[in-house]
């Protein structure tokens, strides 16, 4: 679970670094120079969520897994 809590706390600070690019960004040019970064934030927010996913999946799936290696030792003795 700690692997779960920590991927979910630097998934929150890259999107709020993003978000504060943004602002900052809009902050000094208003008018048109945030739009690409509004696209790329999309962006880096989908492969950050994706990445987030999976490693969560995959964790997760190491935590629950049966003993494979263990059950072949168990039922040799």
């Amino acid at each position: 679970i700690s692997k779960a809590v920590s991927f979910a706390f630097r998934l929150f600070g890259n999107i709020f670094a993003g978000e504060v690019l943004l602002v900052i960004i809009a902050a000094l040019a208003p008018l048109l120079a945030p739009l690409p970064f509004f696209i790329l934030e999309i962006f880096v927010g989908l492969v950050q969520a994706l990445v987030f996913s999976l490693l969560t999946v995959v964790f997760f799936g190491i935590a629950t897994a049966h003993g494979g290696a263990h059950d072949i030792i168990k039922s040799a003795a």
